[in-house]
């Protein structure tokens, strides 16, 4: 099957394609922005102008015999209508947004580390609508950058102070029940954060690949 990996820069978008072609897809690559900063302008000042991008590149990755669409960001589904350019293009689009609209009920006490506070207030919003949940939800476009730059997991912890961070979730008198990786590049640094914290760490991109595998 051929399906059109769509991502925020060409970094995650990459991320994104290896992922896929490593499961058996074909996968075409469609990057959004040049880079994060641009990615983030996109998706809080311009939302006409992303969605517009969006439909476009759609458009071209059926015209290049993709049958379904792989949304690898989810900062980037937080900014679009996924909905609605579903029904006007008639292709199935998958988001890390469907595994948060079926977050297990055992999840009260979550961390949502997140590219930028839009896509973590959008996660948050999803995974409370059917069940409270106490959240802290975090926006860190710095762990992006760097992890752009190839900058090694290690140092990103270093350079970012995340050491700190995880020390704060660690010594709640109540731990989170998990940390979501709420961003596409994050699995990048998910091996590091083990090496933080004993809480379980969520990566939405195997349920992605899941429904992707399905009907």
């Amino acid at each position: 099957m051929k399906v059109g990996v769509f991502a925020g820069t060409f970094v995650d978008t990459k991320m994104g394609v290896e992922l896929l072609k490593s499961r058996g897809f074909d996968a075409l690559s469609f990057p959004i922005s040049k880079n994060p900063k641009e990615q983030s302008y996109l998706q809080y000042y311009s939302k006409d102008e992303l969605t517009n991008i969006v439909e476009k590149k759609i458009v071209e990755a059926k015209n290049e015999g993709a049958a379904k669409i792989f949304i690898y960001c989810n900062s980037l589904s937080a900014a679009i209508d996924v909905d609605d350019l579903t029904r006007r293009q008639s292709i199935e689009i998958i988001t890390p947004f469907d595994f948060y609209k079926n977050l297990d009920n055992y999840y009260k006490d979550i961390v949502i580390l997140a590219a930028n506070s839009k896509s973590a207030h959008g996660i948050d919003k999803i995974i409370s609508e059917k069940t409270f949940r106490n959240t802290i939800s975090i926006g860190m476009l710095s762990i992006v950058e760097e992890i752009e730059k190839k900058t090694l997991p290690r140092n990103i912890v270093s350079k970012l102070g995340l050491k700190e961070l995880f020390k704060f979730f660690n010594a709640m008198e109540k731990k989170p029940d998990a940390i979501i990786l709420a961003c596409t590049h994050f699995p990048y640094m998910k091996e590091e954060f083990k090496k933080l914290t004993d809480i379980e760490i969520l990566d939405p991109a195997e349920d992605m690949i899941n429904k992707l595998k399905s009907k």
